[in-house]
């Protein structure tokens, strides 16, 4: 197994995709100071899943990131592709070729690849740990980095050395499998106190079920009493409604033939009013006759009392009376209007009973009138109250 290809895209000094070729043996790249020789080796440290921006000569995680020059812009994000050749199968994993890859964005978000499918840093970490490479393992070593291994104490020694051979990686799984049981521990006595309680509460929970089953029995009883008792108020007030409708029915029958009463009852008085209008002209006329043959009687009586007294003066041969008038005339006139007066008294009495028998049936078909109204008014309020208790009666049986 050896590195086989390091690409750079937008990592500190690589503004442009900067490809290394590695052949087996030794590679190294020279150059002036400043010419970004540790930015290579930053490269694959970051790439290996390095997380320390320090030890990247950074203060932030952004920094590794392009940040402009006078002559061009800077970049959103830095990507760099590790390649190896794993034609030996020291990585365990099916290919022959193996590359890595870490994008960071400068809006903060990272991803991770492997063979250009996205991973997690654990899966990186896990993939390198059996190879001797990886973030904290000696396979890089720095500017300084002699020194503090030289000069480290003895406990520090026995670090680097379990680092460089792979034991680290073992060590940080038995302290994470510390930790998990630590944790399972943590849960499992968590457990057993959650246990205790629930224990002590098991009786007094018990009762209150017990409880709660004896009053859901009692709701369930309840609502079908008041189901029973609801379905029994239907029904009654279906039965009231329809006899309502029933009675209601009659009513609009009874209503529907007091009409035709009624009717029958104006055309009536329209035609008595239109007898009455047409008497109206005879009566005034037959009222002037009845005044005039009763001035012409009382003009009569007085002749005939003027002719009485006349006669009474003739029989007594009194010389004071006109001799110029026969008596035998005098009578004859008399006679005469006699006869007319009589004549004329029949007539009236004859007017005035027609009069009278007009004006009778005038009073009978005003009364009539009067009573079909006062009915009708009666039959229509009764409607009304039918029909407010018939929409009475359907709300009730609509909310049941």
């Amino acid at each position: 197994m050896h590195l086989k290809s390091l690409t750079v895209r937008g990592f500190k000094s690589f503004a442009s995709a900067t490809t290394f070729e590695f052949e087996p043996g030794v590679t190294a790249v020279v150059g002036p100071n400043g010419s970004g020789k540790s930015n290579v080796v930053d490269a694959l440290a970051w790439v290996m899943g390095e997380q320390g921006a320090k030890t990247l000569r950074g203060g932030k995680m952004e920094d590794v990131i392009f940040a402009g020059t006078s002559g061009r812009a800077p970049l959103g994000r830095a990507q760099v592709s590790l390649t190896i050749d794993n034609a030996d199968g020291a990585l365990p994993i099916e290919y022959s070729e193996v590359t890595i890859s870490r994008t960071l964005f400068r809006a903060g978000g990272s991803e991770y690849a492997i063979n250009s499918k996205s991973c997690r840093l654990l899966d990186i970490q896990e993939l390198l740990s059996d190879s001797g490479m990886g973030r904290e393992m000696h396979v890089i070593v720095g500017q300084g980095q002699l020194d503090r291994v030289l000069g480290a104490t003895p406990e520090e020694r026995r670090g680097f050395i379990e680092e460089a051979a792979g034991i680290l990686k073992h060590r940080r799984r038995r302290e994470k499998t510390m930790r998990k049981l630590d944790a399972m521990q943590a849960n499992l006595t968590r457990l057993t106190d959650l246990t205790g309680e629930l224990r002590q509460q098991l009786t007094p929970l018990g009762k209150q079920a017990e409880v709660a089953r004896r009053a859901q029995q009692v709701q369930f009883e309840v609502r079908d009493a008041r189901a029973r008792l609801l379905a029994d108020d239907l029904s009654r007030l279906t039965e009231a409604l329809a006899r309502e409708e029933a009675d209601e029915t009659a009513l609009r029958e009874r209503r529907a033939e007091v009409e035709r009463q009624l009717q029958a009852g104006r055309a009536r008085q329209a035609e008595l009013e239109q007898l009455a209008a047409a008497a109206t002209p005879t009566l005034n006329a037959l009222r002037d006759a009845w005044y005039a043959l009763s001035s012409s009687r009382e003009r009569i009586r007085s002749l005939r009392t003027l002719a009485e007294e006349r006669r009474r003066l003739l029989g007594s041969a009194d010389t004071s009376v006109d001799p110029g008038r026969d008596p035998s005339e005098l009578g004859r006139s008399a006679e005469r209007v006699r006869g007319e007066e009589h004549a004329l008294t029949g007539q009236v009495g004859g007017l005035r009973t027609a009069l009278d028998t007009a004006v009778g049936h005038r009073r009978d078909a005003e009364d009539t009138a009067a009573a079909e109204e006062k009915r009708l008014s009666s039959l229509l309020r009764a409607a009304a109250d039918r029909r407010e208790g018939a929409a009475r009666l359907a709300g009730s049986v609509g909310a049941a």
